[in-house]
């Protein structure tokens, strides 16, 4: 039986190919339609490659079963002997003489069965209340985490929906020392859990394993960079076991108590160490890094993934604040009705068959000045459109020339994914030094600037570190040094 079940995994793919063919050409209005949708083109390519997995398995024929059977209704070595097959025909026919009203399981009809109860049940019970079916992220929790860390920055929740996927150290506000702590590690992997399990059951179709490769791709390219930085031989310190990066760093080291105290005990063993000692000691920090930049990267794509639902968050967590217990219930009434009302599904033909066109044309706002809906539906009144300034354009290049209408969404939009991936595209980082920056060129300019103004200022411990000599002259690092190798001082 084994060449039907092979025959009948064939024919189940072939129909399930043909349901998501069926599926992705049908466009549907409602945002709980396409979620169902997407969950059930996921469940069909499921079973795709489960059965292509049993198909490459069974063809490899390690056990030889295949190949028995084909030798056994062909009755290899005897072609005129078609004995065993002629059983099996007798065997099929006999049981269909026996039950002649034993009915048909049509594999098409199977395949294209659909529970649209349980499917809908299944979709409510996958989500929180705060995410509204996918609409809208719930960040709590990892918010929580986050401004419990120590000497973190104290923002609200609304501000923290714009910065989560932000890790450097100006923008999320997290001390370098801190981000090297098991809290912050785990408050990376609670985030990280959370935005998978989300774009699970929001986003089915996307390819997770794949964002997951490309963030450990970008973290090891990152290790590599870091390998050179960090081989110094001279930030060492042998007693404490410890690689540093900066000389600064190192110095203020040296008069630790920590140190001393290793130090005793590294002179008291003979001051035995040598370069494997420091090559492991690197290998175990960069590893180490190396995990917290995994985390980080991948939460960065993730949160790309996301961006449309995180706008939609901002916009209602912001406008929940000005709104009052029963505006808020009745704005998730709202999304309720449009999810589970009885309104028809978007025509993108053009036609009408029920002839609803008329009664569309009756029901249509007027609204003559082309004013922005308000969050019930209407028009906001012109004082509140004038008051917020929505009728000046602001145009952005770095956005791709993209004009944001008021003087709060265009102020909003330095934090947004488009003007992120604009910096990322011209190799600037987007930092406060770019706010109000919107030409391609002023962001060249400014960036060039504040490299040559960070070289300038940069420590030089040769001419700025000073020593004082018992008499207590005073004289810079470099000076201090010759003076003293010619017996001077």
């Amino acid at each position: 039986m084994l060449l039907e079940t092979q025959r009948r995994a064939h024919e189940e793919i072939e129909r399930l190919q043909e349901q998501v063919a069926a599926e992705l050409t049908t466009r549907h209005k409602k945002h709980l339609d396409k979620l169902i949708q997407q969950h059930r083109i996921k469940k069909h390519l499921d079973r795709i490659q489960h059965l292509s997995q049993f198909l490459i398995d069974t063809y490899a024929d390690v056990n030889g079963a295949r190949k028995a059977e084909i030798a056994s209704i062909s009755n290899a070595g005897n072609s005129t002997d078609f004995t065993e097959f002629y059983n099996r025909l007798k065997d099929i026919k006999d049981h269909h003489r026996r039950h002649p009203d034993e009915k048909v399981e049509i594999l098409e009809l199977e395949v294209a069965k659909i529970d649209e109860d349980q499917e809908m049940e299944d979709i409510e019970n996958t989500f929180s209340g705060e995410e509204m079916r996918g609409r809208f992220l719930d960040l709590n929790s990892p918010f929580e985490l986050y401004i419990n860390l120590k000497n973190v920055k104290r923002i609200n929740y609304l501000a923290y929906i714009s910065l989560f996927d932000k890790f450097d150290e100006e923008s999320c506000g997290i001390p370098l020392e801190t981000r090297k702590t098991a809290d912050y590690k785990k408050y990376l992997s609670e985030l990280k859990e959370y935005l998978e399990g989300f774009c699970k059951r929001s986003l089915p179709l996307l390819d997770l394993e794949a964002l997951r490769e490309a963030a450990l791709v970008d973290a090891n390219e990152w290790a590599s960079s870091q390998d050179q930085d960090m081989a110094d031989p001279k930030l060492f310190c042998q007693p404490c076991g410890k690689q540093f990066t900066k000389q600064t760093i190192f110095d203020g080291h040296l008069p630790g108590r920590k140190h001393k105290k290793a130090a005793e005990a590294f002179s008291a063993q003979n001051g035995n160490a040598d370069a494997k000692a420091q090559t492991d000691v690197l290998q175990s920090q960069l590893e180490s890094a190396k995990q917290f930049k995994v985390l980080e990267f991948t939460i960065q794509k993730l949160g790309e993934s996301v961006a449309g639902q995180r706008e939609d968050t901002r916009d209602f967590v912001e406008r929940k604040q000005t709104l009052s217990a029963d505006e808020i219930e009745k704005a998730k009434a709202t999304y309720d009705l449009q999810d589970w009302g009885q309104e028809d599904e978007e025509d993108f033909s053009g036609e009408s068959d029920n002839g609803g066109g008329d009664e569309d044309d009756n029901n249509e706002i007027y609204n003559p000045l082309k004013l922005p809906m308000g969050w019930d539906g209407k028009p906001i009144p012109y004082w509140l459109f004038r008051l917020h300034g929505l009728g000046v354009e602001y145009p952005c290049e770095i956005c791709g020339n993209f004009i944001y209408m008021g003087r709060k969404a265009f102020d909003r939009h330095f934090q947004e994914w488009r003007h992120a991936h604009g910096m990322k595209c011209l190799g600037i980082p987007n930092t406060k030094h770019f706010q109000e920056i919107t030409k391609i060129q002023d962001a060249y300019a400014l960036w060039e600037k504040l490299n040559t103004t960070k070289k300038a200022e940069a420590f030089k411990a040769d001419a700025m570190e000073e020593f004082e000599d018992a008499e207590g002259n005073v004289f810079n690092k470099k000076t201090f040094e010759d003076l003293r190798r010619q017996g001077l001082l």
